[in-house]
């Protein structure tokens, strides 16, 4: 049994490649004693990843515009880009591939998340909850109730147990790749109908939830995903690679997993002064 994680990495800011690296880093802090397993890159610049011991896939330009519709919505990259890895790597029936953004950490293990990708249940972050539930879903409910949409002979309605999940970590296994694909359509046609920009992770787990379980992650992960947290974390990173650039993989999983990126209560209280200042 294979198990994969991967990282789609892609554009020019240096903090995405920097929080992917920083990810990987202290993934293999734990991996490296117990289980073998492929860490996996999918991005537009291999050359970011030399040294690190990863099988850095190429992303061409023409794979980002046809999976991005043509800039129009970037994050259904995370689906095809997970397809076309899948693919790519020839999985088994009992291989698990692990997907993770690039502003996820790790100060604990992560390996157990294996043990929760099974063939009749898949992985994700979070429930964010219900859809009929979160006020800040309504605009689902706006446009999605009483809609019948077709895809291949199957139908999608919105329901009162439709829920959201954050998919900035997803786990499958190959069994459920054609969920994928009806995922995608399912994907753009909420693309025409909901102005929202989580109708990625939202797509996904709807058409998971036809044939599968889905359970979370989150206790497994650290994550810096708000602006502000992203802000400190950023320049932390970068001065990280910049010091420790000419160091071996094993040098760096050590310093990586010493190096606190979360933020002091006195950064917390200087952000949120300056963002009412500017407000």
């Amino acid at each position: 049994m294979r198990k994969i994680v991967l990282y789609i990495i892609y554009g020019d800011k240096q903090e995405y490649y920097d929080g992917a690296k920083f990810s990987i880093l202290t993934f293999k802090y734990w991996a490296l004693r117990q289980d073998m397993i492929e860490i996996v890159v999918l991005t537009e610049k291999p050359e970011m990843f030399e040294g690190y011991e990863v099988d850095a896939l190429k992303m061409s330009q023409l794979q980002k515009n046809e999976w991005s519709l043509n800039g129009q919505y970037h994050f259904r990259i995370k689906n095809r880009g997970l397809a076309y890895v899948m693919d790519k790597l020839k999985l088994g029936v009992e291989d698990k591939i692990l997907f993770f953004d690039a502003d996820t950490y790790f100060h604990k293990s992560p390996l157990p998340l294996f043990n929760l990708i099974r063939q009749t249940q898949a992985v994700f972050y979070l429930n964010e909850g219900l859809i009929y539930k979160r006020k800040r879903f309504d605009i689902y409910i706006k446009h999605l109730e009483g809609k019948s949409i077709e895809i291949e002979g199957e139908t999608y309605t919105l329901s009162k147990s439709s829920a959201l999940w954050g998919s900035l970590m997803v786990g499958i296994m190959p069994n459920m790749r054609p969920s994928l694909e009806w995922s995608d359509k399912l994907m753009l046609k909420f693309y025409e109908l909901v102005p929202s920009h989580t109708i990625e992770p939202f797509s996904l787990s709807e058409t998971l939830l036809k044939k599968y379980k889905l359970v979370e992650g989150k206790k497994f992960v650290s994550l810096y995903s708000t602006s502000r947290k992203r802000e400190y974390a950023k320049k932390i990173l970068s001065n990280f690679f910049k010091e420790n650039n000419n160091l071996d993989i094993l040098a760096k999983v050590e310093l990586a997993q010493n190096l606190r990126i979360k933020r002091p209560l006195f950064i917390v209280l200087k952000q949120r002064f300056i963002r009412i200042f500017r407000s």
